[in-house]
């Protein structure tokens, strides 16, 4: 059981506002903020340079706890500033050529559509594996399509528009029977349910930390697989950290995940990563997960029973991510004003989604993501007030202390 009570004193935000935007950024718990403002501090009296090699052991801490929280080595694990970068970075490693083909879900992100697309541009060819009838990647379409010129599986497991829960274990073995790398998305799993990578039989593995794992902004994490970084040819970006310059016209790669890292990197920033790790797993996944899910469900049945309201949720296993529309009503105009409310969502729009919500012919969404700190009651008074949007349309006079917005009132990833 979780201590509703003791993670919610560790949460100062929820004084404040009811915050279910945790699928965007999260709030993170006073000792991730502590842990960085502290290093901050060392850095401001010692200097960056000494204190990172008076601190190495709490920089490596990133490395431990990302390995206890995805079941492999500390030498597969490469901090990274954001999810995209690792992406970027496992993606590039595979050296694609004009000719060669890569498989994709519908649940792609468009930084990792734009990656795919820019391939296609210069000669690779994408294909996206077509959803079965309940929403989730077709396994069977999936083999179907595989063939020796298939260089890369790629699948985001949750799309950031849609609470569906994409089968990622059994598109690795398919991948894994077939011996092409897949690469996997967890951004919007990551933090708020279990990750093994064994059993996902992934090569490749990114998320970031601001969302369920409730760490900081511009922080993320890679997972390379040893017996995979072993075969890669050289990769792009490479520094003092990720390669070893042997000799005047000779350099190699850092052995392990660490060819995929940086030296120049926000230290304060992985520790504060690693010290919400730290966090997540003192709680439990599977107690976070079960609480997650609970409140998704209770959300999503509440939601179902209002006029004028639709889930657009998919799949058959579904998670803390809550997508509905009101009729008539965009997702950003009920974004907007559940904010003037001091109640947290997002809004993504096909222009983040193209190949889920472009396809599903949805213009925007309004979302919600609950995270485990979240009580009932919050979810509560979230429902009254969209119930009141729909009943008066988006110009609704709902009562609450609001929160500052961006010109265009948006937050969408």
């Amino acid at each position: 059981m979780i201590d509703l009570d003791r993670v919610r004193a560790d949460t100062i935000g929820v004084d404040d506002i009811v915050h279910l935007n945790n699928c965007g950024s999260s709030l993170p718990p006073r000792s991730v903020v502590d842990a960085q403002v502290d290093y901050l501090r060392a850095e401001q009296r010692g200097g960056g340079y000494e204190t990172a090699a008076a601190r190495a052991d709490d920089l490596d801490a990133f490395h431990a706890e990302t390995a206890l929280l995805l079941g492999c080595d500390a030498d597969e694990v490469a901090f990274q500033g954001s999810a995209i970068e690792g992406w970027w970075r496992a993606f590039l490693s595979i050296g694609l050529r004009p000719g060669d083909r890569v498989l994709a879900g519908t649940s792609e992100y468009q930084g990792n559509a734009f990656g795919l697309l820019q391939a296609r541009e210069r000669g690779v060819v994408v294909d996206v594996v077509p959803n079965d009838e309940h929403g989730t990647i077709d396994l069977a379409a999936l083999a179907d399509l595989i063939d020796e010129r298939v260089r890369l599986v790629c699948l985001t497991q949750v799309a950031m528009s849609n609470g569906a829960v994409h089968p990622a274990a059994e598109v690795g073995q398919v991948c894994r029977e077939a011996g092409v790398p897949f690469l996997l998305d967890v951004c919007q799993v990551a933090g708020q349910r279990p990750l093994d990578v064994e059993e996902l039989a992934c090569d490749f593995l990114v998320y970031t930390g601001r969302k369920f794992m409730r760490g900081p902004r511009g922080t993320g994490a890679l997972y390379a697989r040893r017996s995979t970084v072993d075969r890669l040819g050289p990769s792009p970006f490479v520094d003092g950290r990720s390669a070893v310059w042997t000799g005047a016209d000779t350099w190699r790669h850092t052995a392990g995940a660490a060819r995929f890292e940086l030296g120049e990197r926000p230290f304060a920033a992985q520790i504060g990563l690693a010290e919400a790790t730290r966090y997540a797993l003192e709680i439990g996944l599977d107690a976070i997960a079960d609480r997650v899910d609970a409140l998704a469900e209770q959300l999503r049945h509440q939601l179902a029973a209002l006029d004028r309201v639709t889930v657009r949720d998919t799949g058959l296993d579904r998670c803390g991510i809550v997508t509905f529309t009101v009729d008539g009503i965009s997702g950003g105009s009920v974004d907007q004003v559940l904010g003037d409310a001091g109640i947290n969502i997002g809004s993504p729009a096909d222009v983040n989604a193209q190949w889920d919500l472009g396809a599903r012919g949805i213009g925007d969404v309004a979302r919600a993501g609950v995270h485990y700190f979240n009580t009932e009651g919050e979810l509560d008074r979230m429902v009254e007030a969209v119930e009141r949007i729909g009943r008066r349309g988006r110009h609704a006079s709902i009562t609450g202390p609001g929160r500052p917005r961006s010109a265009t009132g948006r937050r969408t990833v």
